[in-house]
């Protein structure tokens, strides 16, 4: 199948202006021309005219959790088969909101993401981590009530016995651990190195891991050729990071100078994910007669959210200050009962990247910049064969057709009826041009 779009502009995922004019050719699933000027419309067994619009990658999302499709006291109450049921609707929404490509930062998604691979259900490309992984009482240590023991090695707490998430404690454990997830698929490695706000007896400013174990967690992901994130939000869990040679910050929110200094010194990524800093202004409507997140954990998150704004405020200052390289990333859950809240959320976010980073450096982060994460995962690299998140010769067609420049305002992408054409691997899922 060859087909060639013609006379649009073109953002390639790294350029700071559009190419005007552009002719690009997909052959298959990849890009194999782009060209300007005149051509024969013979060879090509599709020719699109996207005059006046602009052609650019598909968006990237670097931090999801697909197969959380609610807040953990609702995941607690579900079956493993409702948790794939609705993994599968909730990847299929992802990429009609022009996510061509997912991180998935904790989950079971392996299987989702063979089925979405060889064509069973429609979604974006997933990079999985597996199991989130964390310290016994740590961010990744998920259950709900002081009854919920492991007896002889076996929870007792249904949520933890999805594979989602699991404890180890020990470099031994945390070796063992680590091997586990990539054998069972994953191209990069999830740590939980700090609190946070969705568990219930992890305060957000506990340091989980040690110094040692999290050397080992790199260690071992470094052997079988890739890199580990981590969710961290404190100074001083990100100087043990660091230090460790973690190489993904994940929110990243109560950053310092000093931090600030370190990430750039080791080229550090840091996958902003502004989900307590609000939603851009848009109306987001909560789940009815099951909890919620705030819900859950009142005492613990109530009272860290507007510190947590602050703090976003301020690492974004760090990070215009210091130039660091950084990721968009939302974190969106679905809340039960509210269809539209993770289309409010996921797309809502680019009103504050735009906000803290303007439209040009908001693109390169979730397209371009993603292309070189990719490249951390080595042999690991689940999707080997072409670029992601650029628009250029031998990358994968994965693109969208906007309405507008994005370069000008990024915020036209916040919505889905700007995307005019989606195309994921060669295949078009939207056109409504």
């Amino acid at each position: 199948m060859k087909t060639v779009f013609t006379h649009g502009s073109l953002f390639d995922g790294k350029s700071e202006h559009l190419k005007e004019g552009v002719n690009v050719v997909i052959t298959d699933n990849k890009v194999t021309d782009i060209f300007t000027g005149d051509f024969s419309a013979e060879g090509f067994d599709q020719v699109i005219d996207i005059t006046g619009k602009t052609i650019m990658p598909g968006l990237i999302d670097s931090h999801v959790h697909v197969s959380q499709s609610a807040p953990i006291p609702v995941l607690a109450v579900m079956r493993n088969d409702e948790f794939a049921i609705r993994s599968a609707r909730y990847a299929e929404e992802m990429l009609m909101r022009g996510f061509t490509t997912i991180r998935d930062a904790g989950g079971e998604t392996v299987g989702l993401k063979t089925c979405i691979d060889n064509g069973m259900v429609k979604g974006p490309r997933i990079y999985p981590s597996n199991a989130m992984i964390s310290q016994t009482c740590g961010h990744a240590d998920v259950r709900c009530y002081y009854s919920d023991e492991v007896w002889h090695g076996v929870h007792t707490a249904p949520l933890m016995r999805t594979g989602m998430f699991v404890t180890c404690d020990g470099v031994p454990e945390v070796l063992k651990t680590v091997r586990q997830q990539l054998f069972l698929g994953a191209s990069q490695i999830k740590i939980m190195a700090s609190g946070g706000m969705a568990s219930y007896f992890d305060p957000l400013y506990t340091t989980q891991f040690t110094l040692e174990e999290m050397k080992a967690a790199v260690q071992a992901a470094a052997d079988y050729g890739t890199y580990v994130m981590a969710h961290i939000y404190t100074p001083a869990a990100m100087h043990r990071a660091a230090e460790a040679g973690v190489m993904s910050f994940e929110h990243a929110t109560l950053m310092d100078e000093d931090n600030a200094k370190e990430i750039q010194d080791k080229g550090i990524w840091v996958c902003v994910c502004p989900q307590f800093g609000g939603n851009g202004g848009l109306p987001v409507h909560h789940s009815k007669g099951r909890p919620t997140l705030l819900g859950s954990t009142p005492n613990k998150a109530k009272p860290t959210l507007e510190m947590m704004k602050k703090g976003l405020e301020h690492e974004a200052e760090l990070i215009n200050k210091y130039h660091l390289k950084f990721l968009f990333g939302t974190d969106v859950i679905r809340e039960e009962c509210a269809q539209d809240e993770p289309a409010d959320r996921q797309l809502a976010d680019l009103h504050r990247f735009n906000y803290y980073f303007g439209s040009y450096e908001s693109l390169k982060a979730i397209t371009g910049n993603f292309n070189e994460v990719v490249k951390m995962t080595t042999y690991q690299n689940p999707y080997p064969d072409g670029k992601i998140g650029l628009l250029e010769k031998d990358s994968y067609a994965d693109l969208l057709v906007v309405e507008g420049n994005p370069l000008e305002n990024v915020e036209i992408l916040c919505d889905v009826n700007n995307m005019k054409l989606i195309m994921k691997d060669g295949t078009i899922y939207k056109n409504t041009l």
